[in-house]
């Protein structure tokens, strides 16, 4: 139906979904020949404040550091990359995932084709504006490595249906928190949540309804949102497998700096 014009893809000024029959791939300056399929960034709707994309490297690919003061995330979709950050070289598979702060110099490199899940902010330091409490537990976030198929997770509000996986310290001094949700069928968000926090999303598996505003959405593996600050938001499983969703959000920093 797609050569009819008809998707499930929307936009509107406080949310959007994207799906896979919409991606346009092109290039992005320090990702070589990668394709580089942009979802969020901050032209969409109100404005998002963090950069989402989907890097697909080819074999012998390099990826060179973001611009000055951004910091990166990275989670393997597909295939594998080589991260070298502070004189050591790890690699990493399916559900591996790195963190890598603001300044400090890196690379990626794909032997085989790889696809990448990429989460990009600007840092902003605790007590920067004046307005953030200064904590002594608090300083500038180091380089963090983990595999999302390894973290346990906890249930999300009681409920053993529905579990969180937290795969960044929660720590002040990390400005933002990506995490994993796993739903089994059925199971949904105990209620609607509006908050000043924005998201961006990734289904990785599994399909269900997702409430955006007054809308509801049919949402299912591949599919990408945006969530603006204060966006009514619900969620809830269907069919017959868990679903799980890779999820950003940014936190720990005072709304007016």
């Amino acid at each position: 139906m797609k050569h009819l014009g008809l998707t499930r893809s929307r936009h509107r000024p406080d949310h959007a979904l994207i799906t896979p029959d919409t991606f346009v791939r092109t290039r992005l300056a320090g990702w070589g020949d990668a394709g580089i399929v942009l979802h969020v960034s901050p032209v969409i709707g109100t404005g998002a404040r963090f950069v989402q994309f989907t890097a697909e490297l080819k074999a012998g690919g390099r990826v060179q550091p973001p611009p000055a003061g951004m910091q990166r995330f990275v989670f393997v979709l597909e295939g594998g990359v080589s991260v070298s950050v502070g004189g050591e070289t790890r690699k990493l598979g399916e559900y591996d995932y790195v963190y890598l702060p603001a300044g400090v110099p890196h690379t990626l490199d794909s032997a085989a084709p790889a696809r990448l899940s990429v989460f990009e902010k600007p840092f902003q330091e605790v007590g920067s504006t004046g307005l953030d409490a200064v904590d002594s537990d608090t300083g500038l976030p180091g380089v963090h490595w983990g595999n999302e198929r390894q973290n346990a997770g906890m249930p999300f509000e009681g409920d053993e249906r529905l579990i969180a996986r937290k795969l960044l310290p929660d720590e002040l001094a990390f400005d933002f928190m990506v995490s994993t949700m796993s739903f089994a069928p059925g199971a949904s968000l105990p209620y609607t949540e509006v908050h000043y926090m924005e998201h961006g999303l990734l289904m990785l598996q599994g399909e269900g309804l997702y409430k955006l505003g007054e809308e509801y959405y049919q949402v299912a593996a591949g599919d990408v949102i945006w969530m603006g600050a204060h966006c009514p938001q619900w969620y809830a499983a269907l069919g017959r497998e868990w679903s799980k969703y890779l999820l950003y959000k940014d936190m720990n920093r005072h709304p007016l700096g």
